[in-house]
């Protein structure tokens, strides 16, 4: 369903798998929390993220099939559209590999990698380990909208989200989402994997080294890599994302990419001053430092800190 059509319209053209992996598919997600689903492609798609949540879709393949059953918000390739196109990628290397996702990527990325904590639930003796997730006051009675709900406010601002405790998460081993979303978002309670900054630095190390791994071991071509990089957006396509292959770049104007999660999560790469970032927030309502009193921004802003101290000591190494 086109923005601002009436009906649906053919596809021009099949989806491939390169659409799936720059999100250049037509494949959308429902609306953000708070947010109203203003046509029925949008209502559709919540309908999915909540049935997912509710545990009433139980597969990644009875997601993909209700995928399929909605119209596309635009012809495959000619738009970046960030939404359920990983989940349908994901299903895709289960028909191929005859194996479910999270097999595959045990097998072909986290152990190759050395992603030992990287799963889709936490084992509960481990659940110490868990970190806490966070939301503004607003965002918490929009996930909790009953009286009978109990906030914990460890901290001004600070209003915890995944239950009263670690125990209460649904990423804890028996309550995590059944569908294992390859995009990884259900909610803001549900779905995708959790991780620890070891684990995703050693992702984020191969792809900064062009696809070796931190042993030194050929992990990717650099060709592969290179590919993944280069943006597949069209000139006057109305984003500020640029669709690489798997990832996005936030700014045109600098020479860098990456990917940020729910919860502001975030890894960055860039190849001009061959640097990388990881950062772990654990808060989906982080405030631009505009809204916060008493932040000086050019001393708060991490990527511009980290570009002065790399160029610095590039400058000092060259004396």
């Amino acid at each position: 369903m086109l923005e601002g059509a009436d009906s649906a319209v053919p596809a021009k053209s099949p989806i491939l798998l390169k659409h799936l992996m720059s999100h250049t598919s037509g494949i959308a997600y429902p609306p953000d929390l708070g947010d109203k689903a203003e046509d029925d492609v949008a209502k559709a798609y919540l309908k999915l993220q909540q049935m997912a949540a509710k545990g009433t879709i139980a597969s990644l393949k009875g997601l993909v099939d209700g995928i399929a059953k909605v119209p596309l918000s635009g012809h495959p390739g000619s738009g970046y559209y960030y939404g359920f196109s990983f989940d349908v990628l994901a299903r895709v290397l289960e028909v191929v590999t005859g194996k479910s996702l999270e097999k595959v990527l045990q097998e072909l990325v986290f152990k190759p990698l050395g992603m030992k904590d990287t799963k889709w639930a936490v084992a509960r003796h481990e659940v110490g380990r868990l970190a806490a997730c966070y939301a503004n006051r607003k965002n918490w009675k929009l996930l909790y909208p009953s009286s009978k709900a109990t906030l914990v406010r460890p901290r001004p601002k600070l209003h915890r989200i995944d239950g009263n405790r670690a125990l209460d998460s649904h990423y804890v081993d028996g309550q995590q989402c059944r569908v294992r979303s390859g995009g990884g978002f259900m909610g803001y309670l549900h779905g995708g994997l959790v991780s620890t900054v070891s684990d995703t630095f050693r992702f984020v190390y191969m792809l900064t080294k062009r696809g070796v791994t931190l042993n030194g071991e050929r992990f990717l071509k650099a060709n592969t890599t290179a590919i993944m990089e280069r943006n597949r957006v069209k000139e006057g396509d109305p984003v500020n994302f640029l669709g690489n292959i798997g990832v996005f770049r936030t700014d045109k104007a600098n020479n860098h990419y990456g990917m940020g999660g729910a919860a502001c999560t975030y890894w960055s790469i860039d190849r001009e001053d061959d640097v990388s970032i990881v950062w772990f927030t654990q808060h989906i309502n982080m405030p631009e430092f505009d809204e916060v009193k008493g932040i000086d921004p050019k001393k708060a802003d991490l990527w511009a800190l980290m570009h002065e101290a790399a160029r610095k000591g590039v400058k000092a190494a060259s004396r």
